[in-house]
Formats: structure tokens, C-alpha cells, sequence
């Protein structure tokens, strides 16, 4: 049996969203029994020893796939590159609704004339923004098709944990790089605010934000009543054990491309409060989350089209005194997406549906490289 030889051109790191998605693709390639060699564009330090091993395969074409996962302002392939893969599918993610204020944005249609055979978006915003770009004309015939498939996760790092809901004491809490696109601006003042206007009843309530940027004033914590502010970069064990902690995460971001945190959290069987746009969308049911309402915004004037989500900041404190007050619902949302978002999410399921997605929408390449995929996995539909 022939593996699928891949090469996989990306950022590797633990630091950043593309560099985390990254690995956990490829491990699920390698694990799925693809022959993987990777090609980093970014490489940081600390890397799991799997990965690391891989770098010392040399990288010998021809290729039966390339998977060029970077920012769509790095979608550029050299020649020599495209040459090497009998196909070539570049994944990419934005957290707006247009690229207008995309750098390069000029040279979009030039760089992916020919160069790709499928682009494939992590949300509908992303894809709406590159629909513009991708339209054929008699210049540039040979734009690729565009696709729908969100990034995934690794379930297995993130355990069910049996909290305690019952004790008065409840946790809300933030993870990631708590920068403006994060919007942890709009959870502190909504929690702040109900600290005031509920000074008794949600005496009990905490808010713990993780960051691991500057930005968040720590005199914050002597402002408003049991408001911690982390600034740390945490092994998995101590985040796991943060997380353990924690009742609800909050994510009124104004732009993802999936939020890693809210997927781990749930996982856990906390619950995520998490704006109801961008690829939040692609995971968020109201059976096992809390979506929460938002308008949109223009953050740059120079670019009217460019729109990002704004959450709302009545209705986050109308969700967070639903879940702070009712603790069974939220508990019972918990369980639910700890049994759902694994299935739903995994690298595994995610590199499956890579190759059908492949399979579909680009047939004359695509059906013979999944069938191939499938003699590997016994995936075949």
C-alpha cells in the first residue's frame, strides 16, 4: 500500500493560532498513516518531538498533495514549489468581512492565477472576503474553486472534568492573547457593571483573564472586585488545571477563525459564551453554547467595507447572570458540548473531511487522491 506523500508549508509553533492549528494537522496526517514532510515558513521553539522528527526528511518531490496553511498575505508559492505537488490546496482564515485592508491585496488574483488548485476557508466570513478576488476573468481563467473547512483540535489534551457548581463562588474567565481583536475590554466592563448594579448576589462571581501580551493594566485588579489578571505563558498541565477551575470562558471576540480556548473549555464540559459571527459559527449551537449578539463595526474608515463584529455588552450581562444564576442549565450545556465538540472537531474528523473536501470540489485530481487517502484509513463513503 502507497502512503499519501504531503507536504505541509506552515507555521510551526505553540505561540500562535496558525502555528497550533499547524501541528495538529500534522500530526493527524502522520496519525492517519500519511508519509508527511514539512516545509515551515515560521518555526518556534518548543516543538513535540514528533514534529521535530520530522524535520530531518528531506524533501524529495513529487508530492501527492500540498497543504499551504498560512494568513492569506502569505499565500504566495514559488514555482519550484507548485511544481513539486500534483496538487495544491491552500487554507487560510480572516476575521473580517473583506480584505481591503489586506497589504498586498493587489496581487491577490496574480498570485493564485494557477498557483492553487482549491482554497479552502475556515468560516463564511473568511470566504466572503476572498469572494471578490476569486472571481474568473479572461486574465486570470485559472482561479481555484473555494471551499468551507474549519481547522480542528486535539480532544484527547482535554478531558471532562466534574466541577463543582453547587459552592456560591463561580468562575468566568478569558484565555488567549487578550488583544483588541479578543475584545476583553467589553467583558471587563460588563462584569464590572454587574459587580455594581448586583453588589450582593454576584459578590461570588470572579473573572480570571490569561493573557500572554501586554495590555491589560494589572491596577485593574485593584479597581474591580475579584478581577485577577494573568501575564504568563503556561504549560498545558497548569492551563489544564486553570481551566478545571473555571465555570464559563468568555469570547466576545470581533473576529475568529475558530477560538482554540472556547473548543478546550467545552471540551472540559465548561461553558462558552462566544460571539455569534465569524467562525464561531461554525461550532456555536445554542444546545451547548451561549451565542451572544453583536453589530458590526468599521475599525478603519479608510476601508468602509471592512467590517468586524462589536459584541454587545447588555446582552453579555444578560448571559452572564442567566448562567451565573441558573448553574444547572449551564452545567447540563457543559456536558453537552464535552460529548459533541470532541466528535465534531477533531483533527481526525477534520483531516477526513479535508480529503472529501478535496474529492468534490476538485474530482479530476481530487477523486483519485481520496481514494488513495481511503485505502490508507477505510474512510470511503
Amino acid at each position: 500500500m502507497v502512503a499519501v506523500r504531503i507536504l505541509v508549508k506552515a507555521a510551526f509553533s505553540v505561540f500562535s493560532g496558525y502555528g497550533k492549528d499547524s501541528l495538529g494537522l500534522t500530526k493527524a496526517l502522520v496519525a492517519a498513516g500519511c508519509d508527511v514532510y514539512l516545509d515551515p515558513v515560521v518555526m518556534t521553539p518548543p516543538l513535540p518531538e514528533e514534529i521535530a522528527g520530522l524535520m530531518t526528511k528531506p524533501l524529495v518531490a513529487p508530492f501527492d498533495l500540498l497543504i499551504h496553511h498560512v494568513d492569506p498575505g502569505a499565500l504566495v508559492l514559488e514555482q519550484h514549489t507548485a511544481r513539486a505537488a500534483k496538487t495544491r490546496v491552500a487554507w487560510t482564515m480572516w476575521e473580517r468581512s473583506s480584505l481591503d485592508n489586506l497589504n498586498n491585496k493587489a496581487s491577490l488574483k496574480k498570485r493564485f492565477n494557477g498557483a492553487y488548485d482549491l482554497l479552502l476557508t475556515y468560516d463564511q466570513v473568511t470566504q466572503g472576503a476572498f469572494e471578490p478576488y476569486m472571481r474568473r476573468t479572461r486574465a486570470f481563467g485559472s482561479l481555484p474553486p473555494v471551499g468551507l473547512l474549519q481547522g480542528g483540535y486535539d480532544p484527547s489534551e482535554w478531558s471532562f472534568v466534574d466541577r463543582d457548581w453547587a459552592k456560591p463562588r463561580f468562575n468566568f474567565c478569558m484565555v488567549g492573547q487578550l488583544h483588541e481583536r479578543k475584545d476583553p475590554w467589553v467583558a471587563i466592563e460588563a462584569f464590572r457593571e454587574l459587580k455594581e448594579e448586583f453588589p450582593e448576589e454576584f459578590e461570588p462571581a470572579e473573572l480570571h483573564l490569561k493573557t500572554n501580551i501586554l495590555g491589560l493594566h494589572p491596577g485593574l485588579e485593584d479597581l474591580i472586585p475579584k478581577l485577577k489578571i494573568y501575564y504568563d505563558v503556561w504549560p498545558p498541565e497548569k492551563l489544564k488545571a486553570f481551566y478545571e477551575q473555571m465555570h464559563v470562558l468568555l469570547a466576545p471576540s470581533r473576529g475568529e477563525g475558530k477560538n482554540l480556548p472556547a473548543l478546550e473549555m467545552m471540551s472540559t464540559g465548561g461553558a462558552v459564551i462566544a460571539t455569534n459571527w465569524g467562525g464561531h459559527t461554525g461550532w456555536m449551537n445554542s444546545e451547548y453554547a451561549y451565542p451572544l449578539d453583536y453589530t458590526l463595526g468599521i475599525p478603519d474608515p479608510r476601508f468602509p467595507e471592512c467590517k468586524e463584529a462589536r459584541a454587545s455588552k447588555e446582552h453579555l450581562k444578560e448571559l452572564m447572570l442567566r448562567v451565573f444564576r441558573d448553574r444547572a442549565e449551564t452545567r447540563r450545556k457543559g456536558e453537552i458540548a464535552s460529548n459533541v465538540i470532541p466528535q465534531m472537531m477533531s483533527w481526525d474528523k477534520v483531516v477526513d473531511d479535508l480529503f472529501r473536501r478535496v474529492r468534490d470540489l476538485i474530482p479530476e485530481k481530487g477523486r483519485p487522491l481520496y481514494d488513495q487517502y481511503a485505502r490508507l484509513t477505510s474512510t470511503r463513503d
